[in-house]
Formats: structure tokens, sequence, C-alpha cells
């Protein structure tokens, strides 16, 4: 074995990922030799005289993958995080050949009999594995074992294509958001943005020799920080329209892919028996069906919408009322509704900012996690990561010191990373090498970052980000099950997100903002006059927020649930119309948001992006526990901890709501949550 690859040092060993050795060359060699391996593990189960038992056929095929599973976690990691046209490259020819081998293994007659036969005689299995034994023979009907070999040749051809389609999209969107810049000479028109967004802006343009100028990007910081504060509407409208035409049309156009996605997923699902993708998806998700889904967003619509429409009526009366002109532009959006929390509330988001520097969030988020779990984080100094500017923790329990996992966090954007935030269990929780190990998980942000001036200064919506990730990171770092297949956040798409948004409630509450903010120059507490108007605020805007997340979720069922034949040859036109009464503005020519929409065609919510608005039910049902028995209850704590972040996907999902719960969920927890119960007016 070649020790100048080190990328093959992954197949038989648990150590660190080497992201600070690994070359593009470097990754043929070793998925090659991977693939070789776990072929030859597959073939022993196979051909095993002794009957087929729990531990022979089950556990054996879950181990049979760790060197792939190892070698393919960085290589995505890094893709993402660290990408380059040599990257990119390589993504053209990887994956096909990932998704032969998942092929190879989930059509193989052999395994399935295996399978099927311990399914039938296997009479002693705990929970766990009953659980694990489940999925997996769901997922082996479900990836074509019970289709004819001609059947079976065209699904691995749809999956070959769609293994190279969905990360061509993200390339797109990636190169898109690079491609524009929006340049500012004028002081006069940067001077009302915060002082971090201005000093971001000018050591953008300094970088490119342009020291009088300020430089404004797609990247969400510079993004959100021109669009709300900005008060020429003419640059706002450029930027905006930058933002939300990428990749409509032109060499980066998403479109055919799109087209190309939709078709190839829609014609797996129908090989495999199914309606529609939708119809897939849907079967193994905690709301079940179509129907279910269809009949939850008709229950929460009439209540959003009516919030909605009076959110947006009270903004462009602000506009009207600032400049006279009675209709409300999408470019307008940002800037009249901070523009209506000051004279509402009196309060500009950014007198948050001091207390809500990167560091001291984070600190916040470990101190609170630390608390409620028994965790306690340590930062290590000299782990070898991709490049600078990473944070590296080990964390332990803070009752008897064991290993809990180790959290990589990647913070802020770059040119080579992908937009937006995310947690990635670079190495899952459970059995490696037959042995139960800790995890390695990693958060990817695109956060304000520090400048010359002066430290990160988040907004409170990115240090909720901060929040919401390490949600995820609990429901790794927490997991404690055997098979890492149910391990962490390896649950039902539609329960994932609950951890996440759960942990974002306590950045809000009274009793943890008088605790834990501290002034980033000063160390003075957040003062009482803030955390007061804070909570006024809280259900500001909250119908709009909601019915843009309601129409994310239309948008992608209704694209779906579509066979291609009836898409029409106007995409745009189409989603238009998928959209429909949650449109909250007129269309605007040539922009559309389904070109750019990574989570439904190049993530992981195909026919799942209604998960979030699902999961806030259950996340806001959660924390009314904690807002009875005490915000840092730890009895709460600990049976939450027993109960669903420990548990990872080892038991249905609404068997752990029920058992935390004492009952099933409640729909109108999130509306009491978000205050719009009483913005109802068809009752």
């Amino acid at each position: 074995m070649s020790s100048s690859n080190p990328l093959l040092r992954l197949l038989d060993h648990h150590g660190p990922l080497p992201f600070a050795e690994v070359e593009p060359d470097h990754y043929k060699t070793a998925v090659d030799a991977a693939l070789e391996e776990a072929r030859s593990r597959v073939d022993a189960i196979v051909s095993n005289p002794e009957p087929a038992t729990f531990a022979n056929t089950v556990s054996a095929l879950e181990a049979s993958d760790e060197g792939l599973d190892r070698i393919s976690s960085v290589f995505y990691h890094l893709l993402h995080v660290e990408t380059s046209e040599a990257m990119q490259k390589l993504a053209e020819t990887l994956p096909p050949k990932l998704s032969a081998h998942h092929n190879d293994v989930m059509m193989n007659p052999g395994l399935y009999r295996r399978l099927k036969e311990v399914q039938a005689t296997e009479r002693s299995l705990n929970e766990e594995e009953a659980m694990v034994l489940e999925d997996l023979v769901a997922a082996f009907r479900r990836n074509g074992a019970d289709l004819d070999p001609d059947q079976q040749e065209y699904l691995r051809k749809l999956d070959e294509q769609l293994s190279t389609a969905a990360p061509k999209f993200a390339e797109h969107v990636l190169k898109a958001t690079q491609a524009f810049a929006l340049w500012v000479e004028e002081e006069e028109v940067v001077e009302p943005l915060p002082v971090s967004a201005r000093n971001m802006a000018k050591e953008l343009a300094a970088a490119e020799g342009r020291d009088n100028a300020w430089k404004f990007t797609l990247d969400a910081p510079s993004f959100m920080a021109f669009m709300t504060y900005a008060p020429d509407a003419s640059l706002r409208k450029e930027l905006w329209h930058a933002y939300s035409s990428r990749c409509v049309e032109g060499d980066l156009s998403n479109q055919a892919l799109i087209r190309n996605l939709l078709t190839w997923k829609h014609e797996r699902a129908v090989l495999l028996g199914y309606k529609h993708h939708a119809e897939y998806t849907l079967e193994r998700r905690m709301v079940g069906s179509e129907e279910n889904l269809r009949s939850f967003y008709d229950r929460m619509k009439p209540t959003v919408l009516a919030a909605a429409h009076q959110d947006l009526e009270a903004v462009r009366a602000c506009k009207e009322a600032d400049t006279g002109e009675t209709t409300l532009q999408p470019w307008d959006m940002a800037y009249y509704t901070e523009k209506l929390r000051q004279q509402t509330f009196e309060l500009r988001q950014e007198e948050f900012h001091p207390w809500f520097s990167f560091e001291a969030t984070l600190e916040m988020i470990f101190d609170l996690t630390g608390k409620l779990f028994h965790l306690k984080y340590e930062r290590v100094e000299d782990y070898e990561g991709y490049r600078e500017g990473l944070w590296f923790y080990q964390v332990t329990d803070s009752r008897d010191g064991s290993e809990i996992g180790t959290l990589l966090i990647d913070p802020f954007p770059r040119s080579t990373k992908r937009p937006g935030a995310w947690m990635n269990a670079l190495l899952g929780q459970g059995q490696w090498s037959s042995r139960v190990r800790r995890p390695f998980v990693g958060i990817v942000a695109n956060l304000t970052p520090p400048t010359d001036e002066g430290p990160s200064l988040l907004t409170l919506d990115e240090a909720r980000t901060m929040f919401h990730e390490m949600g995820h990171a609990l429901h790794e770092l927490l997991s404690m099950c055997t098979h890492r297949s149910v391990a962490g956040t390896r649950v039902r798409w539609d329960f994932v997100e609950l951890p996440s948004q759960l942990l974002e409630n306590w950045l809000l509450e009274p009793e943890f903002l008088r605790t834990y903010p501290k002034h980033v120059e000063t160390g003075e507490p957040l003062p009482e006059a803030l955390i007061q108007k804070l909570q006024d605020s809280r259900t500001f805007q909250k119908g709009y927020a909601s019915a843009r997340q309601l129409a994310f979720g239309q948008l992608d069922l209704t694209w779906y649930t579509t066979a291609p034949a009836n898409l029409g040859d106007d995409l745009v036109a189409f989603e238009r119309e998928a959209i429909g009464d949650l449109a909250m503005f007129p269309p605007q020519e040539g922009t559309a948001i389904s070109p750019s929409f990574q989570h439904i065609f190049s993530g992981g919510y195909s026919a799942g992006y209604y998960s979030y608005k699902w999961a806030e039910v259950l996340e806001a049902d959660v924390f009314e526990v904690f807002q009875e028995k005490g915000l840092f209850d730890q009895e709460t704590a600990d049976h939450l901890m027993q109960t669903i972040l420990s548990k990872g996907g080892s038991r249905p999902p609404d068997h752990l709501f029920h058992v935390f719960r004492g009952r099933d969920p409640d729909p109108d927890a999130l509306l009491r949550r978000d205050g719009l119960l009483l913005a109802d007016t068809s009752e």
C-alpha cells in the first residue's frame, strides 16, 4: 500500500482525516482501492455458507464500505468548502463510480436473499437492530432489488446520471454567485450600512486593488447587509436582480439540469412502482404521504396567509410614508422591514452586533449546551486542517471526561466555498472496525468575517444560524447508537431539523439574553431595554416569513408531483404557477427561485423542503416543556437527550416524540409561538 497517498491509510485506520495532505490526484487511486475492498467484503457475505444472521449479514454489510465512507467523506467535504477546477472535474467522474457500487450492492440478489432470511428467522433482535434491518430491507426494495435485470440496468443508468447532474447544478450556482460584484465608489451610499459591513466591502475592494471603492457580492453577509441598509433603491434592485437571476439563463443556466433531474427522478420512482418522486420520498418520512402533507399545508395556510398579508401591507405603508410610492418591490422588502422595525420598536438590528461577535456567540453556544447536556469543549490548536481559519474542538463529557467527539467549525465565506450553512458528519457515530466510536462533526457557514478594523460581528440571524447548525451537531455528538446507519442525524428527513431548530429558541429568551451576551469591548451585559425591545418584536413579520417557507415547500412539492410531460416549455412560468397563492410579489422578468434552489436540486431535500416547517411544529412543541419547567431545567434536558438526541434513527420518530412529550405533536404549538393564531380571520 502506497504511503504517499494519505487516503489509502483510511482503508484500515480510523484516525484523523488527512485534510492537510490530500491532493486531487490521490482520489482516483484511493477510491478504486476502497471499491475493490468493499466488493471483496460483499462477496464474502454472499458466499458465506453459514445461515444468514444479523451479525454475519447485516453488521457485515454495514462494515463492508468503511474505507469508502472515510475517503468519500473527505472528498465531498472538500468539494464544497475548498473546491477547485480539479475537484469539480473529479465530481464528474467519482460520483458515478460510487453510484455504480451502491447499485451493485442494492441489486445483489444474494445479499437480498440473506437479508430476507435474517428477517424471517431472527427472533432476538433488540429495537435498534430491528430498525436497522427494517430500513435495510426497505432500502434494497427502494433501490431496485425486486426489479428484473433490464429494469435494474435502466435504474443504474438513471442513478449514474443523477450522481453527476446534482454536483453540476451546485457548481453552476457557486460560479454564478462568484461572477457578480456590485461596486460602489460614493461613500454616502454605504454610510448607512453597519460598520462591519462597510469594512468587509472595503477589504474586498482593496484585495482587487481598488482602495477607493466598496465591493458587495452575492455571498449572504454582503448581500443581506446591503439589501437591509442601503437606501439607494436602484442599487438594491441591481443586487437583488443579480441574486434572483442566478442560473436562470446563459452559460450557467440550470434550466436544462432541472428538467433532467425532474425527469430522471420521476422515471426512477415510476420504475420502482410509485406515482412520482414525491410518493417515493414521503413513504419513508414521518409525514407518511402526499395526502398527509397537503393536509398539513391546508391547516397552516389560512392562518399564515392572513398574517403574511398584514405584514406585507405594514411594510408597504412604511415605504409609502417614506417615498410616496404605493407599490412595494421585492428589493424593498428587507430595507423597509428594517425601517419599520426601527419605527415600531425603536430597534435596529445592528444594535446587537457588539454582543454577538463570532467568538462570543460560539462561547455562548458551548456554555449553554455544556450546561444542558454535560459537554466540555477544548480547542485543539495543532489540528491539521485544509486551510487557516478553522476551529477544531475535542468534546468530552464534563461529568467523567469520556470522549464525545471532534468538532470542526469553518465559519467564514471565501470563493472556494459553497454558499449557505450546513452540518456534516465527516465520520458518523457508531461501529467502525468492530468498535463503537465517537463522531467527527463539521459545521460550515458563511458568516460576516472579521476585518482589519475589528472582529466578526454577527447579525442575530447569523447567530441563529450558528445555534441551528450546532443543534444538528448535537444530534451527532450525543448519539449513543451501535449502528452507523441509524446513528445521529440518520433519521427520517422531516425529523432531522427538530434538534437544530429547537436550539434556536434559547437565543431569544430573556433569561438567556440576561445571562450570556457580553459586549465585545466592555464586557457589559446586554441592556435590559434591548432585551425588552427584542421580546416586543419576536413575532414581527412572522407571517411573511412563514408564508415564504410554505411557498418554497409548495414549489418543491409541485415540481416532484408533476409528470415531466406536464411541465410545459417554460419552467419559469411553471414555477410561478406552482407558488400560486403563496407568492408575495408579482413576478420579475428574468428571475426565478428554482435555478439556484440547491436544497431541492443538489441537496437532500427533493420533495422534502416542507421538513423545515414540519419540524418547526415539533420543536415548538418540545420547547414548550422547557418554558414550563425552566429554560435550563436539567431533568428536561436529560430527558430530551435520553429520548431523542441520543437515539438517532434507532426508533421511529413518532415513537421518540411520543416518549418525550407523552402525546402526539400539537400543530398549534408553532402558531402559538409565532403569534399567528390571532391573525386567522377564517373563523
